[in-house]
């Protein structure tokens, strides 16, 4: 049983587009994955500088003994 050769180039252009079906296919994936990085990056920086703030902030959630009487007299 022989092959013919046009079968086998038939068969050589199908692999061939699949080749470049998938190398393009990996490439967009790299470029997703880039840009997901970058996002995670970016995120995770925003919640560094919230932690920063938070810590900035410290102890300051207690109202000052003075805001807290002229609140308690504005309410009585």
């Amino acid at each position: 049983m022989a092959i013919e050769k046009q079968t086998l180039l038939s068969e050589r252009e199908v692999l061939v587009k699949d080749f470049e079906t998938l190398q393009d296919r990996i490439k967009t994936v790299e470029k997703d994955l880039g840009t997901m990085k970058s996002n995670l990056n970016a995120v995770y920086g925003a919640i560094q500088q919230v932690d920063k703030l938070l810590k900035l902030d410290g102890n300051d959630n207690k109202m000052p003994s003075e805001k807290e009487k002229a609140l308690n007299i504005a309410t009585s």
